[in-house]
């Protein structure tokens, strides 16, 4: 990725983060670390939420946007391992105690996550690749996804 895609993903999520910034004046620590990691999760959502649906067929999505798509998540993926500190563990949160009990797990979900992702924006990076590759790239990313999910994440 270009030093200048990637500033503009960092300048995204610092966008996103900035919204909450007059809330986050008045939050604890514990709260504004919350706010943080669901502010990176909404732009992975964000992201991730086109590739799936053209993934399904659902939409349709030019290349240049799916490869927008892929580049910014695989840059916003490596946020995730920062958005758990261990003063986040209580609070409004869905985020189960098995995250800090259990980090060495939760560290090589959010890897395959990151993994997952730099995978999908190299297939969209290529202008060769088949549908098919594209589609199991995406199944990949969600499979991470919901691994995690399905592990750490309260329902």
């Amino acid at each position: 990725m270009t030093r200048v895609k990637t500033v503009r993903a960092l300048g995204a999520t610092l966008l996103l983060l900035a919204v909450t910034a007059v809330r986050a004046q008045t939050a604890t620590p514990a709260e504004k670390a919350i706010e943080y990691r669901q502010a990176v999760f909404k732009v992975v959502a964000g992201n991730f939420g086109p590739l799936a649906q053209s993934a399904q067929g659902k939409v349709e999505l030019p290349p240049a946007a799916a490869r927008q798509y892929a580049e910014r998540l695989s840059e916003i993926s490596q946020f995730a391992r920062d958005a758990f500190p261990d003063i986040s563990r209580e609070g409004k949160t869905r985020a189960k105690p098995e995250i800090w009990s259990e980090r060495a797990e939760f560290d090589k979900l959010l890897k395959d996550l990151t993994d997952a992702t730099k995978s999908l924006a190299g297939v969209t990076a290529n202008a060769a690749a088949k549908p098919e590759e594209f589609k199991a790239a995406v199944g990949a990313v969600g499979n991470a996804c919901k691994g995690c999910h399905d592990r750490f994440r309260e329902k």
